[in-house]
């Protein structure tokens, strides 16, 4: 109070403005950040989905005394690089779809936007191409019936940054180690 009198103070039309900017570019960077994080999490399960199949595949070739396998393609049906998954059987005849009642080995299409590195130790560099439809090519991972795996990783990568966005990992008796980009980056490193 000046001699009696209060003074009032509002905000400007420049402060409000100011103030409206600030929200507006952060509910951009929230939205934004949601919007990612839903990917993120997708992926996420996606791995966590196949190291799951992978370990039922593994107690299924024991249980059933028959090799089991993942065959990871191309789709080109699918538009720009879109990868598949098969799990195969190995019958007498060679390698097939497995008869089972339910479809925890069916099909299976992977997550758009990523591309998949596969490597086997022992093996030279796996190349994931498209393959004829017609006919079933061998898998590249077996699970054999004596309880072993074929020893490799399988890594995701965005397909617009090259980003790598998880490994995952398996030794010869199946143990599974699932590692998000930075944890794997990190290990990498020691």
């Amino acid at each position: 109070m000046i001699n009696g009198l209060s003074l009032q103070r509002a905000f400007s039309l420049i402060e409000l403005l100011v103030v409206v900017l600030v929200i507006v570019m952060l509910t951009t960077v929230v939205s934004l950040n949601v919007g990612t994080g839903g990917r993120g999490i997708k992926r996420a399960n996606e791995v966590r989905q196949l190291a799951a199949t992978m370990g039922y595949a593994q107690s299924e070739a024991e249980l059933s005394g028959a090799d089991y396998g993942l065959l990871v393609e191309q789709d080109p049906t699918l538009g720009a690089p879109r990868y598949t998954g098969r799990w195969l059987k190995r019958f007498d005849q060679g390698w097939a779809p497995p008869r089972m009642v339910g479809d925890v080995l069916a099909p299976f299409r992977f997550a758009a936007g990523g591309d998949l590195l596969l490597t086997l130790i022992d093996q030279p560099e796996i190349t994931i191409e498209a393959n004829d439809p017609e006919l079933i090519a061998s898998p590249q991972i077996v699970f054999f019936a004596g309880g072993e795996v074929t020893e490799g990783a399988l890594e995701w990568y965005d397909q617009q940054t090259s980003e790598r966005l998880f490994r995952l990992s398996w030794d010869l008796f199946g143990r599974m180690t699932i590692m998000p980009n930075r944890e794997a980056s990190n290990d990498e490193r020691r």
